[in-house]
């Protein structure tokens, strides 16, 4: 034998939200005065290093480079490319403030 079910609550049943509800839910929505504000979290320079990876394809000139730069400095090379891009965004940021 079937047994019919029949639903607990209808969605007639269900009030509506009034107009101070619909306005407090659209400013939190919206970032608003009625949502808790987010302060810019400044990322870690010491974080694990889980964010993004990138492959990075070189040519046989620009590996060599590579190869030759990290044994030069005692890097690795990950750690080669690293540093350089650190370096070479420090000095940019640096030099933006001086035009």
């Amino acid at each position: 034998m079937v047994k019919r079910r029949t639903p607990k609550a209808t969605a007639a049943a269900q009030a509506e939200p009034t107009p101070e509800q619909i306005e407090a839910f659209a400013a939190g929505v919206d970032g608003g005065a009625g949502s808790p504000s987010k302060k810019a979290k400044q990322p870690d320079a010491t974080a694990i290093r889980d964010y993004k990876a990138i492959r990075v394809p070189f040519n046989e000139y620009e590996y060599q480079q590579l190869v030759q730069g990290a044994a030069l400095s005692g890097r690795s090379k990950l750690n080669f490319m690293r540093h350089a891009m650190l370096v070479m965004a420090k000095e940019l940021q640096a030099g933006k403030g001086k035009k």
